[in-house]
């Protein structure tokens, strides 16, 4: 009998989502009175350079354990501190200082590939 071929390759493993993000900076430092609140950076950052159809996650952190004194803000609307974000999204983060004077807090966004801080 005639022998059968040999089996197909599986097929190659599709590459990764492209997750690389344009870079982007909030800004070095910000001076605010106690109990206020500023959306950072100015002009939002708009997403941009990821793969086509990929979501990334966006993420707000504090160098403070449990602090509350940031939000993210994608397109206008408050996420809360964690929030899936694709080409084309506008993102800014709102920091707020607490009653006390003299406190200095670290803010942090990541998303895709890069991050930038704002203390």
């Amino acid at each position: 009998p005639p022998t059968p071929p040999p089996p197909s390759p599986p097929p190659p493993t599709p590459p990764p989502p492209d997750v690389t993000t344009e870079d982007f900076e909030l800004g070095a430092h910000l001076l605010l009175s106690r109990e206020t609140c500023q959306k950072v950076p100015d002009v939002p950052i708009e997403v941009s350079d990821l793969g086509h159809g990929v979501i990334v996650t966006a993420t707000v952190t504090s160098d403070i354990a449990a602090s509350t004194r940031m939000r993210l803000f994608v397109n206008e609307m408050d996420e809360g501190t964690t929030f899936g974000v694709s080409n084309g999204d506008k993102v800014q983060v709102e920091v707020c200082t607490p009653a006390s004077y003299g406190a200095e807090e670290v803010f942090t966004l990541h998303y895709g590939n890069h991050d930038d801080s704002v203390t």
